[in-house]
């Protein structure tokens, strides 16, 4: 499982002010048509159509849907706030290379670090990749941090491997 959620702080209750547009049924395929070449300009997808919602609307999606901004041809500033989720074990699917490298970013604790996508080296003895974290929670800074504090369900164990 891997979803999205949009919520509109602006109003996009017309087209063309830089709605989130969606090609119903695209999770089902693992492809689209596009350009043939890189200099041609991307074809308006076949069935795409764009959400119009309201400042407070929120709409929730599978991250496989194909999903893009229309273009904004109003006066209005689109505003909107995503949030992504997936199990730790699916690899992360935005870029945030620039963010890890910053000064700032590197001043967190490992806890900080890792709720902002941070995956650190990984376990000794184990490939780089999807998990890197491994597959025992207890390896996780997070993890770490909870138990240490008495905070995990004694009665809820972590999922075995």
């Amino acid at each position: 499982m891997s979803v999205k959620l949009g919520y509109w702080l602006s109003d996009m209750s017309e087209p063309g002010r830089g709605n989130l547009k969606v090609i119903p049924g695209s999770h089902t395929r693992n492809r689209i048509d596009g350009p043939p070449r890189r200099d041609v300009e991307w074809p308006e997808p076949e069935g795409s159509i764009e959400v119009c919602a309201q400042p407070g609307d929120a709409v929730f999606f599978d991250r496989r849907l194909w999903h893009a901004r229309s273009g904004n041809y109003s006066d209005i500033t689109r505003k909107a706030i995503f949030i992504g989720y997936a199990p730790r074990w699916i690899a992360i699917r935005d870029e945030i290379e620039d963010l890890h490298a910053d000064a700032a970013f590197q001043g967190l604790s490992p806890v900080r670090k890792q709720l902002l996508g941070w995956v650190g080296q990984g376990i000794i003895g184990q490939a780089a990749g999807d998990h890197r974290w491994g597959h025992y929670p207890q390896t996780t800074p997070l993890y770490r941090f909870l138990e240490e504090r008495g905070h995990l369900a004694q009665d809820y164990p972590p999922l075995r491997p």
